[in-house]
């Protein structure tokens, strides 16, 4: 019996590229995606692809050369939003947009691809696909950080001027120096969390929206961040964070002892909480509280 043959053309341009990382990261960056199509050679833009059941056969029509991938060969096979990625290795990778399918020949595609869709995707705890670094995040990401350093201010002030009490002959003056004391000591403490809040404020007002909003994945051993407005990742291991505190709110990861990240609960379903949570016992540097 013949095989089945589904054959598409593509031409790759901006919109390639802009398709291609999207599908991969789940960004638009139009600057990137131009300076990809820029830096792309005349005789890499014509080509045929054929599938059938058990290969991909993709002909270069620029160069008049053909290159054939068995599915079972290739590293990974990864179904999108908007297509297939096909990566020869970890890093390099053809996209098939869905666009470039008839109605019918997607399952058909489907059909061919079943078997290998997702060999060697690494297992992912959680996702979080909208993670935004708002006033709230922020203020929170302080009040941990800070407000167990600040509460200790107005404790320091009782213990080192108490004793000027002693010291003080008239005993009127030296109630009114106690007084004093405490209710300043008092106005610190009550003005912690609004001077934190202010500070989010601030920061927030500060930074460009370009640098807020992120889509996160957490793996076994790490969580990458990826800018939602340009192809920009950062790769954060556990083991290198200065320390990964579960909080009421949820779970601060902390870069240093200044610049943390803060994931709520609620940015997990109660089962990827509690994987993360047992992934993470094994670090010397999480602590339950």
């Amino acid at each position: 019996m013949e095989k089945q043959t589904v054959i598409i053309e593509y031409y790759v341009n901006t919109q390639y590229w802009l398709d291609a990382y999207y599908a991969k990261y789940g960004v638009l960056d139009h600057e990137f995606a131009q300076k990809l199509n820029d830096s792309t050679p005349d005789n890499m833009r014509h080509f045929t692809m054929s599938f059938n059941n058990e290969k991909l056969v993709i002909f270069n029509k620029d160069k008049n050369e053909i290159n054939t991938f068995y599915y079972q060969d290739l590293y990974c096979i990864n179904k999108t939003e908007n297509g297939y990625l096909f990566f020869i290795n970890n890093q390099d990778f053809y996209f098939v947009s869905q666009q470039s399918f008839k109605s019918d020949e997607l399952e058909i595609i489907h059909d061919f691809l079943c078997d290998y869709l997702g060999k060697n995707l690494e297992n992912q705890i959680a996702e979080i696909n909208n993670y935004k670094m708002d006033i709230n995040r922020i203020y929170y990401c302080f009040y941990y950080l800070l407000f167990k350093k600040s509460i200790m201010t107005p404790i320091y002030i009782l213990v080192m001027f108490l004793p000027c009490y002693f010291l003080i002959k008239d005993s009127s003056k030296a109630l009114f120096f106690v007084y004093f004391t405490i209710l300043y000591s008092i106005a610190i403490y009550f003005s912690i969390k609004p001077g934190i809040k202010c500070s989010a404020k601030n920061q927030f007002k500060t930074t460009n929206d370009f640098f807020l909003y992120s889509r996160v994945i957490f793996y076994d051993d790490r969580f990458i961040m990826i800018n939602k407005n340009q192809i920009g990742i950062s790769i954060i291991k556990y083991s290198q964070l200065y320390k990964i505190r579960k909080v009421k709110k949820g779970y601060l990861f902390l870069i240093n002892s200044s610049m943390s990240y803060l994931f709520y609960n609620e940015d997990f379903t109660p089962k990827q909480r509690q994987v993360l949570e047992d992934n993470l016992m094994q670090y010397n540097n999480f602590y339950l509280k």
